[in-house]
């Protein structure tokens, strides 16, 4: 069964370390406990330099979207506090907590944003990307598509018959994990490296992710073949209520076919019309395509928190001032003068057997208590 959010889930935890971030992190797990001992939220975070006592999320730029975990039903609020509360009362005191990858969407990211002002943090906001997606609870792909500007459909539609009736054009999706999920996984990184896009740098980690995902009926993998050869490929991430495209490429000796187009329409085509997903996420980015098949528009905005309360803090407060002033004046110079531009009970504990290796420099997820 399709998870709920796979971004919150342990299995997106476990492949982000292990296929990616292994060699360079520590993660670091906050837990919130109910009075039975049941976990009701939890904060996936790591270290990268124990000196300089730098608290960050368990991100990278595999990551579509970062926050707490919390349970349905639980107040967000009083377990996003306790959050705060464990991080800021740990000793020697963390001096900055770096958050990449908050959806301006994503409620119990701010609440705990702001949990962390309360527990003693001067909290600095900066833009990362954008987001767009689509809301579509309800609409068929038929009504979806029909609503695309002229110039896309009618691209697709003659594209799209011309590939067709010139070559023998097969669309494969990959599912589940009876599909032949390694030859779906093979033929994607070969249209990747053939694409415009730089290869993998951790070229473990979508295969790994193809399986954990399979495994949860959360795979969507398509690939169009032209002659038996694979020319594009797409990459999605289907749950109970989203799709998010999470990868995309396609072979540039096809580009003037469409090829990339013409899998798109089949992946919305899956999405509307069989998942009935009521929304599609175009995952991180401003490519202006994206505006052509999506509807809205949001914020991922990223946190940097800096202690009040430790020396290292203070004087990363003090430089971040010192840097946010001189960008204003540099801003206002510009604007005046035209002529002159030139360009909880909480505590970190594991929460799997996975987890249990204690706390040492090499571990895979450690255990803590404040």
């Amino acid at each position: 069964m399709a998870r709920e959010r796979w971004f919150d889930s342990l299995d997106w935890f476990q492949c982000l370390h292990v296929a990616a971030l292994s060699d360079s992190v520590l993660p670091r797990i906050y837990e919130v406990s109910d009075d039975t001992g049941a976990t009701i939220a939890c904060l996936f975070c790591c270290t990268r330099d124990e000196r300089g006592r730098e608290l960050a999320s368990l991100s990278n730029y595999y990551t579509m979207e970062f926050g707490p975990v919390v349970r349905p039903g639980v107040d967000t609020s009083a377990v996003c506090t306790a959050l705060a509360s464990c991080i800021g009362a740990e000793r020697p005191r963390w001096n900055s907590l770096r958050l990449d990858y908050l959806k301006e969407s994503n409620a119990a990211a701010a609440t705990f944003v702001d949990s962390l002002r309360q527990a003693g943090f001067e909290v600095m906001r900066h833009h990362q990307y954008e987001n767009w997606y689509l809301d579509c609870l309800g609409t068929t792909f038929e009504e979806y598509f029909a609503a695309r500007p002229s110039r896309l459909r009618n691209t697709v539609e003659r594209k799209g018959r011309k590939l067709y009736k010139s070559h023998q054009v097969e669309h494969v999706l990959y599912r589940h994990p009876s599909d032949n999920i390694e030859r779906g996984v093979s033929d994607y990184v070969a249209v990747y490296n053939s694409s415009w896009k730089q290869p993998e740098p951790h070229p473990d980690f979508m295969p790994e992710l193809a399986r954990r995902l399979a495994a949860h009926d959360c795979l969507r993998l398509g690939v169009l073949y032209v002659d038996g050869k694979p020319v594009a490929a797409q990459f999605w991430i289907t749950t109970t209520d989203e799709a998010c495209i999470y990868k995309l490429a396609y072979d540039e000796g096809y580009a003037e076919m469409s090829v990339g187009a013409v899998l798109s329409r089949e992946m919305f085509r899956q999405a509307l019309d069989v998942d009935r997903v009521a929304r599609i996420d175009y995952g991180v980015g401003s490519e202006a395509y994206k505006r052509e098949w999506m509807s809205g528009m949001q914020e991922i905005y990223g946190v940097r928190a800096y202690s009040r309360r430790s020396i290292g803090g203070i004087t990363r407060i003090v430089a971040a001032r010192l840097k946010a002033g001189a960008k204003r004046l540099l801003t206002q110079r510009d604007c005046s003068e035209p002529t002159r531009r030139t360009g909880w009970r909480a505590t970190s504990v594991p929460t799997s057997p996975y987890a249990r290796s204690g706390c040492r420099e090499s571990g895979t997820l450690c255990a803590v208590r404040p």
